[in-house]
């Protein structure tokens, strides 16, 4: 276990290989790497093979996401290696700041750190951060920036100033990466509550100057909501997407949510279901055949859901997927569905028309939900 958040960053760096030329990359979730998309460039147009070396291992990897462009220039490898830790994405970094990096220069292929100072933000709208006294070599680029004083990865290595001498480079901000890979926030969120590696590395004096609460209490406020989704394994890319349409709500932090796929391994999935059920103040249950089907939602899920709303602790929404004649005959059969008119979204000639439907309603439950 890295015993400093310096070499729980070093931990969660790789060397990136791909048609002769070579980068760095970090994990930022679960089988995901965060590296340079011209670090990819001539793999992608050819479509050759991507090479990741991790502590030894070295697998293949595939394009999980790519900005085809100068700006942003980032990238986002999926992998299947198990167990690593993740950065923490977060922040940004003042003039005068110390930077410290981990990657696989040309000149240090075993991978070597280097400090910076921070100038100050350039570029357009201010995202891109310039550091000096430090040298970026070619390999470099990718390489997380970890700001010393908050303990937060605040960029990503893109650009050199002089390879030959220590004028510092360029480095793209962790704002710019959440703005382009929005799923990312919802990822790291759910990681580091799970895993407290990098929350533990962290000094108190960082994690007072990040504004960074424990891992279980990150991204919550008192009047936030817990939204529980209840659906059968058949329907997860709708319920997918209906999250999709509700990602505004969470960044506002007038959300959270909680499905069964965030079931923590080790611990009983029956105790963390009951759990959320509790904390829920909404609970939407997401109809369709397969989830009549399903004797686990009706025996547990759905039975707990009506002693909340019968109770008045809770809110339950039927949400009709997918169409099923006799759902009203359900115990939660009397209960408003929405889409209001009855059409269950898989009938939609414009299914992100039905879902955005359904996601306004969802709003407007919350917004009267809050004080």
């Amino acid at each position: 276990m890295a015993s400093s958040l310096y070499e729980l960053l070093s931990d969660c760096t790789v060397r990136v290989t791909s048609k002769g030329s070579q980068g760095t990359g970090f994990f930022v979730a679960p089988g995901l790497i965060l590296t340079c998309s011209h670090v990819l460039a001539d793999a992608y147009k050819a479509n050759t093979t991507i090479e990741v070396s991790w502590k030894e291992q070295l697998c293949s990897a595939s394009i999980y996401a790519y900005r085809d462009a100068l700006y942003p220039d980032i990238a986002l490898l999926s992998v299947t290696i198990p167990g690593h830790p993740c950065v923490l994405l977060h922040g940004s970094a003042q003039p005068f700041s110390d930077l410290y990096s981990y990657g696989f220069a040309d000149n240090e292929p075993q991978g070597a750190p280097t400090t910076f100072a921070c100038e100050g933000s350039i570029g357009q709208a201010n995202e891109l951060l310039k550091f000096k006294e430090g040298q970026v070599r070619p390999g470099m680029s990718g390489s997380p920036v970890l700001n010393r004083e908050t303990g937060c990865v605040c960029g990503i290595v893109q650009i050199t100033r002089d390879r030959s001498s220590a004028l510092g480079g360029k480095a793209l901000l962790s704002q710019v990466i959440l703005r382009e890979f929005p799923e990312l926030a919802e990822k790291q969120q759910q990681f580091h509550r799970q895993d407290s590696r990098w929350y533990d590395a962290m000094s108190p004096a960082q994690r007072k100057q990040a504004g960074i609460n424990e891992p279980a209490e990150q991204g919550k406020s008192d009047n936030t909501i817990e939204v529980f989704y209840s659906y059968a394994a058949e329907d997860e890319k709708m319920a997918l997407r209906l999250q999709k349409h509700l990602i505004l709500l969470k960044r506002q932090n007038l959300i959270t949510d909680w499905y069964a796929a965030k079931i923590i391994p080790g611990e009983e999935p029956s105790e963390q279901i009951k759990k959320h059920l509790d904390s829920a103040r909404i609970i939407l249950l997401l109809i369709s055949p397969d989830y009549m089907f399903s004797e686990h939602h009706d025996t547990v899920e759905v039975e707990r859901a009506m002693e909340r709303s019968k109770s008045g602790e809770a809110v339950i929404i039927p949400v009709l997927l997918r169409s099923f004649a006799d759902w009203t005959a359900a115990p939660f059969g009397k209960l408003l569905a929405i889409p209001r008119n009855g059409k269950p979204i898989n009938r939609w000639a414009d299914k992100d028309e039905a879902f955005a439907e359904v996601a306004k309603e969802i709003r407007a439950v919350v917004h009267n939900l809050r004080p």
